[in-house]
């Protein structure tokens, strides 16, 4: 049985179709990524937090008497 022979038509609509798949793959994994860098961000955030707080009970700071400081040290 011959194999039919696929015109230059034919052959570049399919690398277009492997093209925007890719790019669809590729999309689908950014969007993955960008959502594990923006929790991992929340994450660190609220360690950050907490081991502020964990500083100010520590020095028994309020958090109005850290306003204040801040206040007074850029005046």
């Amino acid at each position: 049985m011959a194999r039919t022979r696929r015109s230059s038509r034919e052959k570049l609509q399919e690398r277009l179709k492997e093209a925007e798949e890719a790019i669809a793959k590729y999309e689908e994994c950014l969007q993955h990524v960008k959502e594990e860098k923006k929790a991992c961000e929340k994450e660190l955030h609220a360690l950050e937090l907490e081991e502020l707080m964990n500083m100010m009970n520590e020095q028994n700071i309020s958090v109005e008497g850290l306003r204040q400081m801040i206040k007074e040290m850029s005046q």
